[in-house]
């Protein structure tokens, strides 16, 4: 009986450990990495904007909020001949996110500031460290707007939004990611396919939006404007109604396995 009992126990402390390790790895608290925005254009050297990348930030700039300060971006942007610059320029999120969707936000107004044939400007925005999908897989979703002003006009506006599993920013390189719908002038607004993501502690999420724009022909009386928003959102599955049972049947058995053991070990006559 002693054999048995050994590996009875044996199995039983198993069960129990990993029982502890999946609640301290639901309990731990995690840091949410600083939301950071970049932009580039063909032949520019890149321009963040952060926390991590002080200098171009904004009043209210925090971890999870990134407010562009327009004058000093401008003339940044200006300084390295980009031909765009930006009445506004935010982003938001909610990283980590424990146990409810995580959240991206990026919203801009872009203008075109030099004469010539359509050129393009790409604006990132981007978060790691969120958390949702801790114990399951989950949904990727997302959902863009344009609006199109000046003359002669905007050409397109494209958002895309990337979950990578690498937990580094501006990751755009992997295979989960939804494009929504490209827009013209006047614009409109649209989601992209949902696309399914795996289990995994840490992630990070980028929303991309390419923004391609004729040249001023009116000397910046009427340039060419697109203001624009891209959202990504990260739900976790909810567990099946067999798993929620099971662990509710797992504990009690536990226990009642103590006490049985307890019971057998007990000297007779007690």
């Amino acid at each position: 009986m002693s054999k048995w009992f050994r590996l009875v126990r044996s199995h039983l402390i198993i069960g129990v450990a990993s029982g502890l390790a999946v609640f301290a790895l639901a309990g731990q608290t995690t840091r949410a990495g600083s939301i950071t925005l970049f932009i580039s254009e063909a032949g520019k050297l890149p321009v963040m904007v952060g926390l991590d990348f002080p200098g171009l930030e904004g009043a209210g700039t925090t971890n999870n909020t990134v407010n562009a300060d327009k004058a000093a971006l401008n003339a940044t942007l200006t300084a390295l001949g980009y031909d765009f610059n930006f009445n506004i320029l935010g982003a938001i999120s909610n990283a980590p996110a424990n146990g409810i969707s995580a959240t991206l936000f990026l919203t801009g107004q872009v203008f075109r500031t030099t004469t010539g044939g359509p050129l393009s400007i790409t604006i990132d925005a981007s978060q790691n460290d969120y958390s949702t999908l801790i114990a399951s897989g989950g949904l990727l979703t997302n959902f863009s707007t344009a609006n199109f002003f000046g003359t002669p006009g905007g050409i397109s506006d494209t958002g895309t939004s990337y979950f990578a599993t690498s937990n580094a920013q501006d990751d755009k390189g992997g295979p989960f990611f939804s494009t929504a719908p490209t827009f013209g002038p006047p614009g409109g607004s649209d989601p992209g396919p949902a696309v399914a993501v795996p289990q995994t502690p840490f992630f990070s999420l980028t929303n991309s939006v390419v923004v391609t724009l004729d040249g001023d022909t009116t000397g910046g009386l009427n340039a060419p404007i697109d203001q624009f928003t891209h959202s990504t959102t990260v739900t976790a599955a909810i567990p099946e109604p067999t798993s929620v049972v099971m662990l509710g049947v797992g504990i009690p058995v536990v226990f009642m396995s103590l006490r049985w053991i307890r019971r057998r070990r007990a000297p007779v006559g007690h």
